[in-house]
């Protein structure tokens, strides 16, 4: 009960207190420093925190104040409160008709009540009532009419910080919770959260501990080297060599030379022996990536290697035995190829025991932008950058956008954008991805499709007859745009 030459000291000290509380995070210290403030400010002896169930039974959760502090407190006063919906003020309790007949209030020689219901979060305290309850002894000047107010206003800030911090809480909690779910979904250098890439990566590691070869088919830049990677790296294999491949960078005439070694003097040029890829990777994994690329010559070898577990260098007569689990992977479709006589029967029933489908970014969701994101946050990284982020322009019409280029793409666009973006915010410019919108798209994928054959036509205008200057100029390789010249019927002569 302050004086009001005291008024001046008192505000100075709440205001401190209620700055301090304001900084806690714990919700039982937050009330601990909530009854602290209240005595200070009301002079009273005892503070109380109590809950109370459906059934009357009341639990203290926390006590601040007199050595006392587990003395009974006035239960009647809860009632009245629960009862009146308001804060109650009993100024002194020997005058009360009602507190002066309880057993409690006179062997306790409470004289003054403060009480009140903390409106907090009902989940915080299972749903149970809760009351700020404050009393004084005989020995000391009761509360006075003026406190009521100061007792309602600090109520008011306690419940609002204890709900705050409730909410920090519980806001942190769903934070770790998000972050849980997207370490789940993070599997090494694969970020994803979409169920078609997370079915793919479930079946590498079920067919990892096996020694079958594996296939996977999709297009270029989806991730297909680095889930053969996992792969061996699950594997009992995982110690000896992994080897990747690309079939379709070996020019004709020295793939057999590559893949299966060759003699000295075999052929001009040959000024040594030289093992191949599958001697050097032997006891571990061999990637063999386009391998519709491969010709028919090596095919048959492919095939002897696949069935006998042997292979013969060009030059020699000699089978070597080699023990190598294949992994390979296509970007067109080899059964249709194997119909079309174009690639062996028997090799594509060989490398098809266990076809694993990887998705394109375009049918991922939203996974095009949780990508962008861990790339722009490893890039920034590692180039001790300064802090950069997505505009939500960016992140639109990284949402929208079709990505031929796969994740590939999506690196190349991030790492660029990391080196030329003028501000702190990387907008769709920065990333390459402005361009107009169409008027007749009723759809997304219509909208996508007009995207697509926008950027190619602009690229063709710039590379004239020159497919490879026009796919670098796409950011994409010769081979995905054939696909998408072929997908949308756009005929155009090739001398490049």
């Amino acid at each position: 009960m302050a004086a009001p030459d005291d008024n001046t000291d008192l505000l100075t000290a709440a205001l401190a207190m209620t700055a301090s509380m304001a900084q806690e995070q714990n919700v039982g210290a937050l009330l601990r420093q909530g009854l602290q403030l209240c005595i200070r400010t009301l002079s009273c002896e005892r503070g109380l925190i109590i809950t109370e169930d459906d059934h009357g039974e009341r639990v203290v959760v926390q006590k601040e104040g007199a050595e006392d502090l587990d003395a009974p407190f006035s239960t009647t006063a809860l009632r009245l409160v629960n009862e009146q919906r308001k804060p109650l003020l009993i100024s002194d309790t020997v005058g009360d008709r009602q507190l002066s007949v309880q057993e409690s209030i006179a062997r306790n020689d409470i004289r003054s009540v403060l009480c009140c219901r903390l409106d907090a979060s009902p989940e915080l305290f299972a749903g149970r009532r809760v009351f700020l309850y404050l009393d004084s002894r005989t020995d000391r000047r009761p509360f006075a009419p003026h406190d009521l107010e100061t007792f309602r206003l600090l109520a008011l800030v306690m419940a609002t910080l204890v709900k705050k911090s409730d909410l920090a809480a519980r806001q942190e909690a769903a934070i770790q919770e998000l972050r849980s779910r997207v370490e789940e979904k993070r599997f090494e250098d694969l970020v994803f959260a979409s169920p078609s890439f997370e079915k793919c990566l479930t079946l590498v590691k079920q067919a990892a501990a096996t020694t079958v070869p594996l296939l996977f088919i999709g297009e270029t830049g989806t991730g297909k080297e680095v889930l053969a990677r996992i792969a061996h790296r699950l594997s009992t294999r995982s110690a000896k060599p992994f080897l990747a491949v690309n079939c379709g960078a070996i020019p004709p005439t020295l793939v057999e030379s590559q893949l299966f070694g060759h003699e000295k003097g075999s052929f001009t040029g040959a000024i040594a022996s030289r093992k191949g890829y599958f001697e050097e990777a032997s006891g571990g994994t061999l990637f063999l990536d386009e391998v519709g690329e491969l010709p028919a010559a090596a095919q048959a070898q492919f095939l002897r290697a696949l069935q006998e577990g042997e292979i013969v260098r060009v030059g020699s007569s000699k089978p070597i035995k080699v023990d190598v689990r294949i992994i390979s992977a296509t970007n067109v479709d080899l059964e249709k190829a194997a119909a079309c006589g174009n690639f062996r029967k028997d090799l594509f029933y060989r490398l098809n025991v266990v076809p694993v489908l990887v998705p394109p970014v375009r049918e991922r969701g939203e996974d095009a932008l949780l990508l962008a994101r861990f790339f722009l946050q490893r890039f920034t990284s590692a180039n001790d950058a300064r802090k950069l982020s997505f505009s939500r322009d960016a992140e639109k019409a990284m949402l929208v956008y079709h990505w031929p280029g796969n994740v590939r793409e999506i690196q190349n666009r991030i790492q660029r954008a990391v080196i030329s973006a003028a501000g702190p915010v990387i907008n769709k410019t920065d990333l390459g991805l402005e361009s107009p919108a169409s008027g007749s798209a009723n759809t997304l994928h219509e909208a996508r499709e007009a995207v697509d054959r926008e950027m190619i036509a602009m690229a063709l205008s710039r590379a004239p007859g020159n497919l490879t200057n026009a796919a670098k100029i796409l950011d994409i390789d010769r081979k995905s745009l054939r696909i998408l010249l072929e997908k949308y019927g756009i005929a155009v002569e090739d001398a490049g």
